[in-house]
């Protein structure tokens, strides 16, 4: 009956193990995935200001014909 128990406390830990693991798991990819979403933020925000800046070239270059 002990080793039953004991069997069954070692299987316990061991799920509660691969929980963490997993938990642990989880938040690194979403630690990662916001990381990655901050860059494409900052090239964006980058490339909008590149058209906005190109957008205004070609206004004055409309404008001098």
């Amino acid at each position: 009956m002990k080793s039953i128990r004991i069997k069954d406390l070692e299987i316990v830990e061991q799920e509660r193990q691969q929980s963490e693991m997993t938990e642990k798991s989880i938040a690194l990819t979403l630690a990662q995935l916001a990381l990655e979403n901050k860059k494409k933020d900052a090239v964006i925000a980058q490339l909008t200001k590149t058209v906005s800046a190109l957008n205004i070239e070609i206004t004055k270059w409309k404008g001098g014909m």
